[in-house]
């Protein structure tokens, strides 16, 4: 690295003294001007400097030296907004779309999301790149982004403040809808389309992925039928559409037959027209309480809850009861009751003396 001089005036002439030391100055200044002029060094109009044009200069196809005229450094400084050398560095997206705008460069944001992450991963070493400076090495050396220019940018997906909102207040229903029907529609179409969708598929069986693929069509062509409704235009043909799928779903009107409702519903939904339409009648005396289901939680819900807590009511009264014949006592004997009776009575007669 050198700066660039400008002439010696006459005093300072006199005081280099000898004119070998003179040669010296002079030889030094014209090394430096002939590097020039053969395009080994450049000069920074930024910061004055002059540096070997192969290391402190960006490759650029387009300018004669085959070098961006600005030097690294200097275009590091205005990616992290920096005035000063002791600035504190504040890179951003913002600042990264500047100068490579300025540079022609082709912005990836999801190139430079990973080095940003890439940078943040190796906090801890001493000789880390920034992100910029990563991201503009592996753009220039990578086969991908050969020939590409800041038109070819990719900036990620560009929200506004109303569609945030939206994404915030149905945020679930968002993150299915892209799921379910990709991401290249508008937000509100999309929140449109799921919602459609599991209002079918919570009225009507859904259970392989033909009748999933339906019930998808269905919600495009009632989205294609709601625009065309809007602008005026004739809806014909969406709606002959709409009947064909509906057709080979049975769900249309005309087919709420006993088969087709039984077909298109759940066992759970069956269940709840039969009971409002057909309740069920009261069971027969021997089908009521097969189990004695409602002497089980009378003795051993209420029953023993009572016991434990010393409430004398029917249903203790009740565990009671119920548990003597499963319950074993100590036998207990009076003291004055005749022991030889009751050995007798466990182990026999005594032997006779012979």
């Amino acid at each position: 690295m050198a700066s660039m001089k400008p002439a010696l005036t006459q005093d300072e002439v006199k005081k280099v003294g000898s004119l070998s030391k003179m040669k010296t100055e002079y030889n030094r200044v014209a090394d430096i001007y002939t590097k020039m002029v053969d395009g080994e060094y450049l000069r920074c109009p930024s910061c004055g400097e002059v540096m070997k044009a192969d290391t402190a200069f960006y490759f650029d196809k387009r300018y004669v030296s085959s070098r961006y005229p600005i030097c690294k450094r200097c275009i590091q400084k205005l990616v992290e907004q920096r005035n000063r050398d002791n600035d504190e560095p504040n890179e951003t997206k913002e600042s990264v779309q500047r100068v490579l705008q300025m540079m022609d460069r082709v912005y990836d944001n999801d190139f430079y999301e990973s080095c940003i992450k890439g940078a943040e991963e190796n906090l801890k070493e001493k000789n880390r790149t920034s992100p910029f400076s990563t991201y503009i090495t592996a753009t220039s050396s990578l086969p991908q982004y050969r020939g590409l220019t800041w038109k070819d940018s990719k900036f990620g997906e560009v929200v506004d403040e109303n569609e945030q909102a939206m994404i915030n207040e149905n945020s679930r229903i968002a993150k299915a809808a892209r799921k379910r029907f990709g991401s290249d529609y508008p937000l509100k179409d999309l929140i449109y389309l799921e919602t459609e969708y599991e209002d079918w598929t919570s009225r009507y069986a859904c259970e392989n992925k033909a009748q999933e693929l339906l019930f998808k069509r269905i919600c495009f062509v009632e989205l294609n039928i709601e625009k065309a409704q809007r602008e005026g235009k004739d809806t014909k043909e969406l709606d002959k559409t709409l009947q064909e799928i509906m057709s080979s779903l049975q769900v249309k009107p005309s087919q709420s037959n006993s088969n087709a409702l039984t077909e298109a519903k759940t066992f759970g939904e069956l269940i709840q027209i039969w009971e409002k339409s057909k309740p069920i009648p009261e069971p027969e005396d021997e089908f009521k309480d097969v189990d004695q289901i409602g002497l089980l939680i009378d003795v051993f819900f209420k029953g023993h809850m009572a016991k434990m807590m010393g409430i004398k009511n029917a249903f203790s009264n009740l565990y009671e009861n119920f548990m003597q014949k499963y319950t074993v006592k100590k036998p207990e004997y009076m003291e004055d009751e005749n022991t030889e009776a009751l050995f007798d009575q466990i182990f026999g007669d005594r032997v006779k003396d012979g």
